[in-house]
């Protein structure tokens, strides 16, 4: 059994209508929801063969991925996280493929992610948490065998050219999680996922400090004013990288004023960056400890411009709770309507309705604003933007 992705060279759009999203998303669930009315048969484990398949083209124009020195991987609850090496196909070398036998039973599901050596897990925020899942079916668990076949990161909307973002974070006020107040901000670094963007390893070791960019507040690489404890860094990211862009903050890396953790803004949740289309730099305004979605909106002059393109953007945070916010973009003015459907396709709210004008907007959702101001359970919900004859659909996901 074979579940894919389609795309098409990088003319590939994930403008999906609906209802047929809808349906996809139906069929695999129908196992998971018959398993709550005990009409699934008693769960014996089997193994099956899973052959994962993913394209990689983009990370290597992007300069995230050099097949001579790099290697791909899938890791997962069937390994335990750890690699399970993939290897290049023949007739597309930037197709890496492996095929694991898996103990399953009927309705497991099964997470993963694919990984590039030497430490660029994928990011793909139409998962929860950025994981992938393949639900054990009857179809799937009587034919013994499942293919998966994507890209890497989904394809998640790359960069049409180069940008160069000023980083800029102001610390004055702010606090180092498990330091007391006031503790000064000696040295501030920028870890994240798209290039030059890195993470550190589980924990954040001290060791890894070369893979953060450090931050400067002495008047150079972009900062206006020296000892203002407003920290700066200008980072460009090469064309074809992810234009939604997962970053965060770390003060005092590997000293004693970190407060234990080089981890340490007061939040837990990393913070995005979007990169709407035509962008060739901008400058980033920050607050550490406040983390939210940013949008980058300017061109070289400075000056913003009109969308070229319509877009729904993901929404954030995803999973959400108590809110979430979600964004899109006209090209030209049109009657705008934004809804909010469950699993089973009925509207449970409106959130805009109205004719708009070509410009940027973002609303905020929150799970009380229903229709029939009941407050919504737990699950995965839809939202679907109609502007003229533009249509596209998002899943979310509501966590309580």
């Amino acid at each position: 059994m074979k579940l894919k992705n389609k795309h098409e060279g990088f003319a590939m759009k994930k403008f999906l209508s609906f209802f047929s999203f809808l349906t996809i998303f139906t069929v695999i669930s129908l196992p998971l929801l018959a398993q709550g009315t005990n009409t699934l048969a008693a769960k014996t484990s089997k193994t099956i063969l899973v052959t994962f398949s993913v394209d990689v083209e983009l990370e290597r124009l992007a300069g995230m991925f050099d097949p001579t020195t790099d290697s791909v991987s899938v890791r997962g609850t069937f390994n335990d996280w750890q690699n399970t090496w993939m290897h290049p196909t023949v007739n597309n070398l930037d197709v890496f493929t492996a095929t694991v036998p898996i103990d399953v039973e009927l309705g497991d599901s099964i997470s993963f992610k694919f990984f590039i050596t030497p430490i660029t897990w994928e990011l793909d925020y139409d998962y929860p948490h950025g994981n992938r899942f393949i639900f054990i079916s009857q179809e799937y668990y009587d034919s013994g065998f499942v293919e998966y076949s994507t890209v890497f990161n989904n394809w998640y909307r790359p960069l049409a050219n180069d940008c160069t973002v000023l980083f800029i974070c102001n610390t004055n006020g702010a606090k180092i999680k498990g330091m007391p107040d006031g503790t000064a901000f000696k040295t501030l670094h920028l870890f994240g996922y798209t290039p030059p963007l890195r993470w550190p390893e589980s924990g954040w070791p001290n060791s890894d400090s070369s893979l953060g960019i450090q931050m400067y507040d002495d008047g150079t690489h972009g900062d206006k004013l020296a000892k203002d404890n407003i920290f700066s860094a200008q980072i460009t990211f090469q064309q074809y990288s992810s234009a939604v862009i997962d970053y965060k903050y770390s003060a005092n890396w590997g000293l004693p004023e970190n407060g234990g953790s080089n981890n340490n803004e007061e939040t837990e949740m990393n913070r995005i960056l979007y990169v709407l289309n035509g962008i060739s730099n901008d400058a980033l305004e920050d607050t550490f400890g406040i983390t939210r979605s940013k949008y980058l909106t300017k061109v070289d002059s400075y000056e913003t411009p009109l969308p070229a393109s319509y877009n729904l953007e993901q929404n954030y945070p995803n999973p959400f709770n108590p809110e979430t916010k979600i964004s899109w973009q006209l090209a030209v003015g049109a009657l705008v309507t934004l809804k909010v459907y469950d699993v089973l396709g009925n509207e449970v709210a409106v959130l805009v309705n109205e004719e708009k004008p070509a410009g940027i907007y973002q609303v905020t959702f929150n799970p009380q604003q229903t229709n029939n101001h009941q407050q919504l359970s737990s699950g995965v919900y839809f939202y679907q933007l109609r502007a003229g004859n533009f249509v596209q659909t998002k899943k979310m996901v509501l966590l309580r």
